[in-house]
Formats: structure tokens, C-alpha cells, sequence
């Protein structure tokens, strides 16, 4: 399960329109994308099917217009991530680390925001192999999380579910167990059953069991 060749397949079924398990994950996919404007939101779609240079195109015009210092600190965000799976992992740090340093700046110490940050540059660090690095980032927001959201947000599974794949790739395979088992408990207390990263979770599970 090298992170460079993991592929995610997604499998259709059709659904009645009263399909719960179907409503409330469309309630989750709506909540995420409230905290976008409708141009963020395009971007943001552009990123989540695969547009990577169109999404660019589209952040860089915004980070041009952009007059408040949140809106040019998510559009570096978002630069990172477009350059991220375009596989410049390099580049990908270089804008975390801009959003990341306006966010230091207009933000508390332990704004969950920065945690998403940290994220971010860990696992692009994780990409080039810069083991020790990503783990330092992936701490911080982890401690970050813990301080400030309860202990079945989301948020925190993708800290665990992120180390887990640290130390998966350092064949660490008991700690990334550890981690994992973690992400897993929090994804199924918060998440819809059919929500994609709770499969994604238990598949990294049967990996790492196989190697141990």
C-alpha cells in the first residue's frame, strides 16, 4: 500500500430518493462545502474530480482578488493541494507554508485551522519521504485537535488515519495499526456507514494486519 501507488475505486449503486444512509452523507458533503463562497466551491468541485490545472487557474485569479487575509490564506491552501496531486510536492509545501503563515498570524495558537495546515505539509513531506518532518507536522495538528474537539470529530480520525499511513510507510506496522484502529472508531461514531474513508480505513487495516 505505497501512498505513490494507492488507487481509491468508487462502486455506484442506485438508491431509493428516501434513502437515509444516502441522506445523510449528501448532509455531510453540503456541510463541508458551506464554509466556501460559490467561486471556492467551484474550485474546490474542480479539485474533487481530478481538474487540477483548472483549479489552479481558478485559486491564483482568486488569490489576486482576494482582500481579506482568510480568503488568501485558503486559496494558498488550495494551491497547495492542486499542486499536491500534481505530484510537485515541493511547490505543494511552499503554498501551505504561505497560507500557514497568515494563519500564525490572525489566528490562535490552536485554531483548528492551523491543524489543517500541519496536516497538509506532513503529508506532502510524507510524499517525498521526509518521514520525520511529516511526523512533526501530523503531531502538531493532532495536538491541536485533541485540545479542541471532542473525541469523536472527524477531524481527529484524519490525524490518526494520516499517522497510521506515516508508519505504515515507515513499516512501523503496529503503531500504524494502532492508528488506524483509531481512525476507524472515531469515522464510524461520526460518519454516515457508507461514507468512502471508512472503507478507505478498514482496507489500510487488512493491509497492515497482512504485514504483521
Amino acid at each position: 500500500m505505497d501512498i505513490k501507488n494507492q488507487f481509491y475505486q468508487v462502486e455506484l449503486q442506485l438508491t431509493s430518493d428516501d434513502d437515509q444512509q444516502l441522506r445523510l452523507l449528501t448532509d455531510r458533503v453540503r456541510e463541508e462545502a458551506g464554509v466556501y463562497t460559490g467561486w471556492q466551491r467551484l474550485g474546490n468541485l474542480l479539485l474533487t474530480i481530478g481538474q487540477f490545472n483548472k483549479a489552479e487557474e481558478l485559486y491564483n485569479v482568486l488569490l489576486e482578488q482576494a482582500s481579506g487575509e482568510s480568503g488568501k490564506a485558503l486559496c494558498y491552501n488550495q494551491l497547495g493541494c492542486a499542486k499536491e496531486h500534481q505530484g510537485d510536492y515541493e511547490m505543494a509545501i511552499w503554498y501551505y507554508e504561505q497560507g500557514l503563515e497568515i494563519k500564525q498570524k490572525t489566528l490562535s495558537s490552536n485554531h483548528p485551522s492551523l491543524a489543517t495546515s500541519y496536516n497538509n505539509i506532513g503529508n506532502a513531506y510524507l510524499h517525498l519521504g521526509g518521514y520525520s518532518k511529516a511526523l512533526s507536522y501530523h503531531e502538531k495538528a493532532l495536538e491541536i485537535y485533541q485540545k479542541t474537539l471532542p473525541s469523536n470529530h472527524p477531524s481527529l480520525a484524519i490525524s490518526y488515519n494520516n499517522i497510521g499511513t506515516l508508519y505504515y510507510n515507515m513499516k512501523d506496522y503496529s503503531k500504524a495499526l494502532s492508528y488506524y484502529e483509531r481512525a476507524l472508531d472515531i469515522w464510524q461514531r461520526a460518519l454516515p456507514p457508507i461514507h468512502p474513508d471508512i472503507k478507505t480505513v478498514k482496507d489500510s487495516i487488512e493491509n497492515v494486519k497482512n504485514k504483521l
